[in-house]
């Protein structure tokens, strides 16, 4: 694990897909890192913003979000430790959705300015990080999905298992259980239901013995079942990498 750096993680992420020359893996090292820590429940960025500077996460849950004039939330992805949040707004210029914690997180930020000199210079890393968005915009499909053609088991049971695959992914499961520190009301929002809908659909869930849940904690108890009842299929997440040169 690249330890020199606060983004270790999101560097392990990218070569775990491909690898970087050497030089490009220096490069990323080497870049000014800010560090922050913010509470729970507390906006990173805004919608109108203009941030300057793109996050990573290294301890704690984040996520991407969209507010209606109604003050209805819709939360749009979920980002665990080693995730970059925000690698497009290296170019787009105004934010057009919000990022707010969910507990208490630490994020390394790097300048818009230095990410695309980076691109500029090492086109490896440019490389790395067009497949970066390429998976959040496949994500964001599948999303797109599970709310609009799934029902509220089927699209819960995607759920869980897209944060089961990406927390083993990151190294974070636990005697085969995940952290999911999240409330019912934005897992709710996050799969467009209602609070009480999600509450009936996790009760069946761990009813049928598909999950058990502790706290913030979720296991998986049925995979093969879950899979068949979510039609869930990790080719979205692209874990083979890009196409090689």
């Amino acid at each position: 694990m690249s330890q020199q750096s606060p983004i270790s993680f999101y560097i392990d992420k990218l070569e775990r897909r491909e690898a970087l020359p050497p030089e490009a893996h220096a490069a990323l090292i080497g870049l000014d890192i800010r560090v922050d820590h913010y509470p729970a429940y507390r906006d990173v960025v805004r919608q109108g913003d203009r941030p300057t500077r793109c996050c990573i996460v290294m301890s704690g849950l984040v996520s991407r979000f969209r507010v209606l004039r109604s003050g209805a939330r819709q939360i749009v992805s979920f980002h665990l430790r080693g995730d970059m949040i925000d690698l497009p707004s290296a170019l787009i210029m105004v934010a057009d959705h919000g990022i707010r914690t969910h507990v208490a997180a630490t994020l390394a930020s790097v300048a818009h300015d230095d990410i695309l000199r980076l691109t500029a210079d090492y086109p490896a890393l440019g490389r790395a990080f067009w497949f970066d968005t390429l998976i959040d915009a496949s994500i964001f499909r599948e999303w797109t999905v599970n709310i609009g053609r799934r029902n509220a088991r089927e699209r819960t049971a995607h759920l869980l298992l897209e944060m089961a695959t990406k927390s083993q992914a990151a190294g974070l499961m636990k005697d085969e259980r995940f952290d999911l520190p999240v409330s019912q009301t934005d897992l709710a929002d996050a799969l467009g239901m209602t609070p009480v809908h999600l509450n009936r659909t996790l009760q069946w869930l761990r009813g049928e013995h598909l999950i058990r849940t502790h706290s913030r904690s979720v296991m998986i108890e049925n995979w093969p079942a879950m899979v068949s009842l979510s039609g869930f299929d990790p080719i979205y997440l692209h874990p083979e990498g890009p196409r090689p040169l």
